[in-house]
């Protein structure tokens, strides 16, 4: 299956050999599109990358957007989201696009925006949205 998740180039150093290199690294998920990444997901290791060099394998700690759809909910999952502040500074950031326009707005209106930095409750989530579309 063709992977159809939004991605983006960074550039990490090693945490073994500290050579530095690009990988790619996933931004944006639709379960109803791309179903082979839920078992990454549930696990937190949805974002991995491989040193050419010394071949050290490291799970990159960053946040990911995840639509459930059709059930109208996007969640932002980011395991560093754990404070209030943060997570206000998120919310205030998503209300600001989606009043940008009235499509924005009406799609906002009909849908739920979630942060959650605890891999436990994304991995219920993820759960309850496997059983539901088998």
């Amino acid at each position: 299956m063709i992977r159809l998740a939004s991605t983006s180039t960074i550039e990490i150093k090693c945490e073994k050999c500290n050579n530095p290199y690009e990988t790619e690294v996933i931004d944006h998920v639709d379960l109803s599109e791309d179903r082979e990444l839920i078992k990454s997901l549930r696990m937190g290791k949805a974002n991995r990358a491989q040193c050419p060099k010394c071949k050290k394998v490291m799970y990159i700690d960053r946040s990911i957007v995840v639509n459930f759809d059709p059930e109208s909910l996007i969640v932002l999952y980011d395991p560093n989201a754990k404070s209030k502040a943060v997570k206000d500074t998120i919310m205030s950031d998503y209300q600001s696009v989606i009043s940008f326009n009235e499509i924005l707005q009406e799609t906002g209106e009909d849908t739920e925006f979630s942060i959650i930095s605890d891999l436990k409750k994304l991995k219920k989530l993820l759960d309850d949205y496997d059983k539901a579309h088998k």
